[in-house]
């Protein structure tokens, strides 16, 4: 039960810049919703009681009451609390949109990069006939592929969530965090999430991070509701050693850079820390220390 990094910072920005998206393509992204942390056991609940104390806490932390609905749904021997400022984003409708506009644009290629064909030309770089003067390189857990910033400590780590349908169980909108998360949408689903793996490093599906979240949603409520899956995607968190971003420069390769290492976080912190790096990268302004990979040098 700690704030997130630069939570006051973060949070704003990502909230400007999807309504900004919203408002250009007529699409809705950015989805605030109430949320609710169960504790689940008694040093919980006493933490609550400290951090709602705690100034820094002010402007996310509510009051401790549950609803009716959330007190008959939810197993909470140990009580819960309601939290302020959460929120959700539709990042496939998000990614679709940009897509359509860079392509329409001339901005965007699909294809697979190929770093070997990545080659210094007379101060600037080269890539299959075009030059560039700056590379940035966004490849998130693939950055192991990389050969110029393989080395630093990236380390992936791998999700998986339900998404499902239940005819008996009655939500509410808001956003539940009961050992894994719970969110409801509108028409009826919701999703169930997210496993956490640093050993099976594939992208695929697993029958054990179903039946970990399965067991997971069990021990939540406190009847057992039938609910039918209808996706289980899989996914690699770009997660570093330290917890913290990666940007900046190359040390010895002037033109090549990097924006990775977000984790799970990178729709709320891309951007805030993209405008960073473009201030950083056009203007001149540092980066912020724990974010720049001068760090490892």
């Amino acid at each position: 039960m700690t704030k997130s990094w630069r939570f006051d910072d973060f949070a704003p920005e990502a909230k400007n810049f999807y309504t900004t998206i919203e408002q250009h393509f007529s699409i809705r992204l950015y989805h605030p919703l109430p949320a609710v942390r169960f504790s689940l056991n008694s040093e919980d609940a006493k933490r609550f009681g400290r951090r709602s104390r705690n100034a820094r806490y002010s402007n996310v932390l509510g009051s401790s009451e549950l609803s009716e609905r959330e007190q008959s749904t939810f197993n909470n021997p140990h009580g819960g609390f309601q939290i302020q400022g959460a929120a959700y984003v539709n990042l496939p409708l998000t990614i679709e949109a940009l897509r359509a506009y860079f392509l329409k644009n001339d901005s965007y290629e699909d294809c697979v990069f190929n770093y070997e064909e990545l080659k210094k030309h007379q101060g600037n770089w080269r890539y299959l006939g075009e030059s560039y003067e700056q590379v940035i390189f966004c490849e998130g857990a693939m950055l192991k592929d990389n050969p110029w910033f393989c080395h630093l400590p990236i380390t992936p780590a791998k999700g998986e969530t339900l998404l499902c349908r239940s005819d008996s169980l009655n939500l509410e909108g808001k956003l539940y965090h009961h050992g894994k998360w719970l969110l409801p949408y509108p028409d009826g689903s919701f999703r169930i999430g997210a496993t956490y793996d640093e050993a099976d490093l594939s992208a695929e599906r697993t029958e054990a991070g179903k039946d970990q979240l399965t067991a997971a949603f069990m021990a939540m409520t406190q009847a057992a509701h039938d609910f039918k899956i209808l996706d289980q995607p899989a996914g690699l968190r770009p997660s570093t050693r330290d917890a913290r971003p990666f940007l900046g420069a190359h040390p010895t390769e002037p033109g090549l850079y990097i924006f990775n290492g977000l984790g799970s976080k990178g729709a709320s912190l891309s951007p805030k820390l993209s405008q960073e790096f473009m201030d950083y990268l056009y203007a001149g302004k540092p980066l912020d220390p724990e974010t720049d990979i001068r760090r490892f040098c």
